[in-house]
């Protein structure tokens, strides 16, 4: 206790959750998702538990390498929001040195496992993943609204990398997959922005709700993006990888998340916001639940 204010002092955050919080880790549980339903989808006779444990491994070092040095560039935008004030970096629980060091080491620890691990194709497609988030999406958040489509991409590759690490190849299935995590994404983040608006707006970062004081131009992008998800949803179905169990099921899950897209154009409050946010995230395990039935059901 504080003998001068009477007060206990903060606790301290122990150093390994500052640095699981560096990595993101909750953030990094949807890549993760996203990577084994990849590998599920291309997975033949060759493909083996030890590789997609290599996979999942090489994965989250790349995928929390990213995200640390992402948190070392923005570490002063980060100290203005009051959303990321507490991360470590602005709150000073972890040196900038430190976390420059650390996000390198584990995302080169990253590339290693991969490339021992795994194969070139899931190598060069994790190092695209890794680059365009930092070199592409990460400096355009500051200077235009188009960042979101941008850092889509690097979103959408770990499900991609997750088919060439259990084949080998880039499949009809790799590019479908893709296009649903690529279109997933848009009412995901866009929902963020509108959440965190004012927030974004102190940090200095163009997203969609930049400019968007109702929330309509918002609102419009979510619904718009999530109808345009239901037939790039079908596309696994069409590429004929998958049948009728799971065409009918995702495009029973496409059609909630667009429910609650539909009623936040009804009325643009952060509560609607949230419920788009929130259902999203259940979206992905869901497709992949569609994925497994159609597969233990054919």
């Amino acid at each position: 206790m504080n003998v001068e204010t009477g007060a206990n002092p903060p606790a301290r955050l122990p150093a390994f959750s500052a640095y699981l919080a560096l990595i993101k880790f909750r953030l990094l549980t949807l890549v993760l998702v996203s990577t084994c339903m990849g590998y599920f989808i291309s997975a033949n006779s060759n493909s083996t538990l030890v590789a997609l444990l290599y996979t999942l491994v090489g994965t989250t070092m790349v995928g929390g390498g990213a995200n640390t040095l992402n948190q070392w560039k923005e570490r002063n935008a980060d100290a203005q929001m009051f959303r990321t004030r507490m991360r470590p970096l602005p709150a000073a629980r972890v040196k900038p040195v430190y976390a420059l060091a650390f996000g390198l080491a584990i995302s080169l620890l990253g590339f290693l496992v991969i490339a021992l691990g795994v194969n070139n194709m899931t190598l060069l497609l994790s190092f695209l993943s890794w680059a365009s988030y930092l070199f592409l999406y990460t400096p355009l958040k500051t200077r235009s609204i188009l960042n979101t489509w941008v850092g889509a991409v690097p979103g959408s590759l770990p499900a991609v990398l997750g088919c060439t690490a259990a084949s080998g190849v880039l499949g009809n299935e790799a590019w479908a997959l893709f296009l649903i995590l690529y279109v997933w994404q848009m009412p995901h983040f866009f929902a963020i922005s509108w959440v965190y608006r004012e927030d974004y707006l102190r940090g200095g970062f163009r997203m969609l709700s930049w400019n968007d004081e109702t929330g309509t131009n918002t609102a419009i992008h979510i619904l718009v993006h999530t109808i345009i998800l239901l037939p790039v949803s079908a596309g696994l179905y069409l590429t004929g990888d998958f049948g009728m169990v799971y065409l009918l099921l995702t495009l029973l899950n496409g059609l909630v998340f667009l429910w609650y897209a539909i009623a936040f154009t009804q009325s643009t409050d952060k509560a609607g916001a949230r419920k788009v946010f929130q259902y999203s995230i259940l979206y992905l395990p869901l497709v992949f639940v569609a994925i497994f039935l159609d597969r233990l059901l054919a």
